[in-house]
């Protein structure tokens, strides 16, 4: 190579290297730490444990993806931060959480405010038993250790998975999707935004606490629900093992889209202290969709609630939910919930009517029989196969007015049953109303 080309190289280098900020490092390909930021541009791939030290901001460019295959520790005193649309991938091992701490280390606090994060709680195998750390949260064995910290998400897309599926593993001991890891207490859990999915591991909760536990040994473990879109597969609050009678977590929801499994201390025990409220920035998108254990609870509404599918009476308390063995849907009562409006007016009668059969063999005839009056909303009209003649069904449409449309044909001189429902479908003061009506039509 000519000098002259060496000496053009370096030069570029030294002009490139003399642009950067003193404090920007490439860490690798596709990953730059430029302070207390560490920014992923393309595919990265760690293999060891991301050690977070300090304060550290992860920011995720868009269409990056960073793969931590041994997940990343927050430890006690050190925070992270997660921003961007890009995606992350965080995989604990030896019952480490994906995104949170490693055996016998506390916990520190996780910020999430975007990205597109998946984060698997590790397994810890020994003496025949398996151990799940948390996908974010507390790492995995059987320790009885209060998780500490705080993981906070405020937006994003959120995957985690607790360690230790019981389908999966004989001995199970699970870790929470989001929380304590097998053995241990949740932490602070905050979520006000972003669509958050958690799966508990065996026993644990998809939200709060691991398997095997005493709850309530610290008085900032809490769970606090604000906005957002989560969906529990698992309970949110105490495992289903193990949480001892007499021990308690604060579970407090003002917000959010939720969907869970259970809500409560814990079938085997353990206490919640729930308390349901709302905003006035919340109350048209608040919907809770779970079962609530009987024992489980001490529950607290700040505002009322009604049932989605039986909106005419408040809910005060949880007592009555709990008789249901379905899940149950409450939502805000406010002025303008179902229960705050008035019946709808509408009056349908039905007049018996006479075509005759010569002319429907010529032609299609319309009957109509039905007169709607004083509807609240936008009318319609649908036919009922249970309860209309047989071999009439296919015969005759119903309009968008209410009108029967016969078709041509040949028809037996007889009378016709035919049944519709009709449907005023209400507005901000007023209920939605069905009738049923039949109609008979004679053919002579």
């Amino acid at each position: 190579m000519k000098k002259s080309r060496v000496l053009a190289i370096v030069i570029t280098l030294a002009m490139v290297f003399g642009m950067m900020p003193m404090n920007l490092s490439v860490v690798s390909a596709g990953m730059v730490e430029d302070g207390d930021k560490i920014i992923i541009t393309g595919e990265v791939t760690v293999d060891d444990r991301l050690m977070i030290e300090g304060e550290k901001t992860l920011v995720l460019e868009e269409g990056c993806m960073l793969d931590a295959k041994q997940g990343i520790e927050v430890g006690e005193g050190n925070k992270l931060i997660i921003e961007g649309t890009g995606s992350l991938k965080a995989t604990g091992t030896e019952g480490a959480a994906g995104i949170g701490t490693s055996p016998y280390s506390s916990l520190g606090n996780i910020v999430i405010n975007g990205g597109n994060i998946e984060a698997i709680g590790g397994v810890y195998q020994h003496n025949g038993n398996n151990y799940g750390g948390a996908g974010i949260g507390g790492y995995g064995i059987n320790t009885h250790k209060y998780a500490e910290g705080s993981i906070t998400v405020n937006g994003g897309k959120v995957h985690a998975v607790g360690g230790v599926k019981e389908e999966e593993y004989n001995n199970a001991c699970g870790g929470a999707g989001i929380g304590g890891g097998n053995g241990q207490y949740c932490g602070e859990i905050n979520i006000t935004g972003g669509e958050v999915q958690a799966e508990s591991g065996s026993c644990a909760a998809a939200i709060g606490a691991g398997n095997d536990v005493i709850m309530g040994i610290n008085t900032s473990e809490k769970i606090n629900i604000s906005g957002g879109t989560v969906i529990a597969k698992g309970n949110i609050g105490g495992s289903t093992w193990h949480n001892y009678i007499g021990e308690t977590v604060d579970i407090n929801i003002s917000g959010g889209n939720i969907t869970a499994s259970e809500i409560g201390g814990g079938s085997r025990g353990g206490v919640a202290n729930i308390t349901f409220d709302w905003t006035e920035e919340s109350k048209n998108t608040t919907r809770i969709e779970a079962k609530y254990y009987a024992l489980s609870y001490k529950s607290t509404f700040n505002k009322p609630f009604v049932k989605e599918n039986d909106p005419t009476e408040k809910v005060l308390a949880l007592d009555d939910l709990t008789k249901d063995k379905d899940p149950i849907v409450i939502v805000p009562y406010t002025k303008t919930s179902p229960s705050a409006k008035k019946a709808n007016t509408i009056k349908v009668t039905a007049k018996k009517k006479t075509i005759k059969a010569k002319k429907l063999k010529k032609k299609s005839l319309k009957v109509k029989a039905l007169k709607v009056k004083n509807a609240v909303g936008k009318v319609t009209f649908k036919k009922v196969k249970k309860g209309t003649t047989k071999k009439i069904y296919k015969k005759v449409k119903i309009t968008s007015k209410g009108i029967l449309k016969f078709k041509k044909g040949k028809y037996k001189k007889k009378t016709y049953k035919i049944k519709v429902k009709i449907r005023a479908a209400g507005n901000a003061n007023y209920l939605a109303k069905t009738l049923t009506k039949t109609v008979k039509v004679k053919v002579k």
